[in-house]
């Protein structure tokens, strides 16, 4: 009995197609898109403008550093199971995914350029 319900199962998914096999892929990338992770991005830019409107002082740099020092690990994190997913395949989120993971990137790198810095420490 349970090797035919495997077979029906089976049979099903092979029958109804690969659209099946990527349900809910929209829901995944919602999910892996940390809401803390995008908070504290959000912060980050905030403080960013806030230098470049009001100048590097002291305070906005010990505050830009602190929130890249926890950030960084955080997007990081979150790039490596964006690339994971298996929703890579699904071409209705596909690209989606592809401009999310290519942002972050480029987040990470101007966060790791940040924390390197002799005065963030």
């Amino acid at each position: 009995m349970l090797a035919r319900l495997v077979c029906v199962v089976a049979l099903g998914v092979v029958a109804l197609g690969p659209g099946v096999a990527f349900a809910g892929c929209a829901e995944d990338v919602s999910r892996l898109m940390s809401k803390d992770t995008e908070r504290l991005l959000s912060q980050y830019n905030q403080i960013t403008r806030r230098i470049k409107r009001e100048g590097p002082t002291a305070n906005l740099r010990a505050e830009e550093c602190r929130i890249a020092r926890q950030l960084e690990p955080q997007l990081a994190s979150q790039v490596a199971a964006m690339k994971e997913s298996r929703c890579r395949r699904d071409p209705s989120v596909a690209n989606m995914l592809a401009d999310i993971v290519q942002g972050h990137e480029e987040d990470l790198a101007v966060l790791r350029k940040v924390t390197t810095q002799p005065d963030c420490r």
